[in-house]
């Protein structure tokens, strides 16, 4: 898979008005690494539901990207501003060493491939200040959950482990905590916590959510 299907936006233009996505943002933990008036960027941010709820608690900067067209235009007509659509390229407009915090909820669940999950985070890795935060909420290999009978190995790639494939015909991952903690090893992981999720088909999940620090 390449990077731009890994995306896979056609399919989330196709959903993009019958799908309610629900990872909880701490808000009490965001609180405790950063201030109201924080540099923040949700990326893969979909319709905008975390950046609503940043802007409705007073956070001044705040700005969400998402790679579906459909997606963006249903926050926007919602009422939330200051969502953008991410090119081809994925990359954001800010400067390097210029953003405190990068929300990356149920995003990596998105991208199927290894080599476009690292290509991802060396893009955002830069982007982010010395000492600053990225807060993940994603998928470990799930103990209880019908995906687990469908789990293969991308591309029969031994290391590329969890992926599986709905029947509405979409590819999502979930993973070995051995390969997160590979995939943010330039993180300091501040603290992780698995959390009682709903999926966007309506279906119980064991998440996790994660605090990094850019050394």
């Amino acid at each position: 898979m390449n990077e731009i299907s890994d995306s896979q936006s056609q399919y989330w233009d196709k959903v993009a008005g019958i799908k309610t996505f629900t990872h909880p943002l701490d808000l009490e933990l965001l609180e405790s690494y950063i201030l109201k008036d924080s540099s923040i960027v949700d990326y893969g941010c979909g319709y905008g539901r975390l950046v609503d709820i940043l802007n409705k608690e007073g956070y001044t900067c705040v700005i969400g990207y998402d790679t579906s067209l459909a997606l963006i235009k249903r926050g926007n007509t919602s009422g939330v501003m200051n969502l953008k659509h991410l090119g081809d390229s994925g990359t954001m407009c800010e400067e390097d060493n210029s953003i405190d915090c990068i929300l990356l909820f149920a995003v990596l669940t998105c991208i199927p491939n290894n080599k476009t999950q690292e290509k991802l985070i060396e893009r955002l890795y830069p982007k982010l200040k010395p000492g600053g935060v990225i807060y993940v909420s994603d998928y470990y290999l799930q103990s209880q959950s019908v995906e687990v009978k469908q789990y293969y190995y991308l591309n029969e790639d031994r290391e590329n482990y969890g992926v599986f494939t709905l029947p509405e015909g979409v590819t999502f991952r979930h993973h070995p905590r051995k390969w997160i903690m590979k995939l943010l090893a330039d993180f300091q992981i501040e603290v992780e916590v698995n959390i009682e999720v709903s999926t966007m088909n309506g279906n119980k999940g064991e998440a996790f959510q994660l605090i990094g620090r850019k050394l």
